[in-house]
């Protein structure tokens, strides 16, 4: 069982000076909300933090304070190679003495459309962008004027980025029957006249809505591994389901592959699953961490790209810039090598085996599911696979995971704090022989979470102590907890 090793205390004082400081100057303290730990149990109470990275290589993190961690969040999957992967980093270092951004096309874009049309089986042409939220709108524009319909599709708990017509019941209440279910404040109202939310891996519902509301809706956008709710796969024969649907009816199916693509497969999910979606969406993986992102499809529908009136519009200065592309060539010339892949799941398939083992010791039910590149443990009540958002969020113990967590740091390792954000593998975790101590740190973790004892040390920061109080909520637990 356990291994009984001396208590560390997580060393975090320079990360929340810094954090006090970053509240006066940005909201929340951070740039993006999704930086925000909210049940870290070293946070203020009630206060969502995060800590401040100073730098990192291969699989490793480190953090203002000195500490290191073998690092499985991975900038939320977009390392696949490692960080700072020499490789890239040289043909980087070559490419920013010949200029950063030029207002005109380069080779570069010719030779990453190339790799991608090779590598993507839906791919016949190819459009890029910077992010994966510009990846989705713009994906979901070009089917409106395809079909000449307005509706989009989506299931519950998919995420597909940050704007308007997408931002709908990404994470609702659990307990929720509000559908669409509106995720932040400023969006117009009307827009949920745009958007129909389905449960996944529900064949009979889903072909009910399509049958019935099919002259409305333009696409069903879908991720094929839920990416934000961890790592729930797709029902057999589900996503086949879906593109069957979508041929019968008229309706275009869009792959959300931004956290899928180059990541389980050279090919993507599509290639993993053996379905063929019309169009696709790329970011992350593609380029081992540097900003860029891509829209590909069928031909006849990308030509639909353009300037002038009866064409769509899609464009931005910092898009196919050549640094971003550099590192997309390199990481994808060295993607097409098959061995990659097995190293990575080989690895992943050894981590997932042995948390779930220690889960078994320690008689804790769990479910352990995704794909060795990405993949998340859940302790639930039972041991039956999950297969959609409200049998997740209805079902898991985050208070024990947010303990876990909480040790996994102390003995070197760092998961995110969110229960439905993946575990990321990459190349590095499996040349730098890190499974052992990982499994040896969470071991310890899930016996010093179990203690009765358990209590962490909480930093006080002036002004915060009921910044983001939940109703109801008992002082000094976690938010969020079941």
């Amino acid at each position: 069982m356990g291994k009984r090793v001396k208590k560390e205390k997580l060393k975090i004082k320079k990360s929340m000076e810094l954090f006090s400081s970053a509240l006066k100057v940005m909201p929340g303290g951070v740039s993006s909300n999704a930086r925000l730990w909210q049940t870290a149990y070293f946070c203020p109470i009630y206060t969502p933090c995060t800590i401040f990275a100073k730098r990192a290589h291969g699989s490793h993190i480190w953090d203002v304070d000195g500490n290191r961690y073998i690092d499985y969040r991975l900038g939320f999957g977009p390392i696949i190679l490692g960080h700072g992967y020499p490789q890239v980093t040289t043909q980087i270092s070559k490419a920013a003495r010949k200029g950063t951004i030029f207002a005109l096309d380069n080779e570069l874009e010719l030779d990453v459309s190339k790799q991608i049309i090779d590598m993507v089986p839906c791919a016949e042409m190819v459009r890029f962008s910077v992010t994966g939220t510009e990846a989705t709108m713009h994906a979901i524009r070009v089917a409106r004027a395809y079909t000449g319909k307005d509706v989009i599709l989506k299931f519950e708990g998919h995420y597909h980025g940050g704007h308007d017509y997408l931002l709908w019941s990404t994470s609702p209440p659990y307990d929720t029957k509000e559908r669409p279910y509106q995720q932040s404040l400023g969006m117009p109202s009307g827009m949920d006249k745009y958007v129909m939310v389905e449960t996944w891996n529900n064949f009979q519902s889903i072909e009910k809505t399509v049958k019935e509301h099919h002259k409305k809706i333009a696409a069903i956008i879908t991720e094929p591994i839920m990416g934000n709710a961890a790592a729930i796969m797709p029902k057999p024969g589900y996503l086949k389901h879906l593109r069957e649907l979508c041929d019968r009816y008229d309706v275009l199916l869009i792959f959300d592959e931004v956290k899928t693509g180059f990541r389980v497969s050279r090919g993507g999910a599509q290639e993993f699953f053996g379905v063929k979606p019309h169009l696709a969406t790329f970011a992350k993986s593609m380029s081992n961490g540097y900003p860029i992102s891509a829209i590909v499809g069928q031909k006849e529908i990308m030509e639909m790209y353009g300037p002038g009136k009866n064409k769509v519009t899609q464009g931005g200065t910092y898009a196919s810039n050549p640094l971003s592309l550099t590192a997309a060539k390199t990481t994808l010339s060295i993607l097409k090598n098959r061995e990659v892949y097995e190293q990575i799941n080989v690895f992943g398939k050894r981590l997932m085996r042995g948390i779930e083992k220690i889960l078994d010791d320690y008689k804790i039910q769990n479910v352990v599911q995704g794909h060795p590149a990405m993949f998340q443990y859940i302790a639930t009540n039972n041991r039956d696979i999950i297969y959609n958002y409200k049998e997740l969020k209805s079902n898991y113990h985050a208070d024990l995971y947010a303990k876990v967590q909480y040790w996994l740091m102390t003995r070197g390792v760092l998961l995110d704090e969110d229960n439905q954000e993946c575990f990321y593998t990459c190349l590095s975790h499996a040349k730098e022989k890190t499974l052992k101590p990982t499994l040896d740190a969470f071991e310890t973790s899930v016996d010093k979470a179990l203690s009765s004892k358990f209590k962490a040390v909480r930093f006080k920061l002036a002004g915060t102590a009921k910044m983001m109080a939940p109703k109801g909520n008992t002082p000094g637990q976690p938010i969020g907890t079941a």
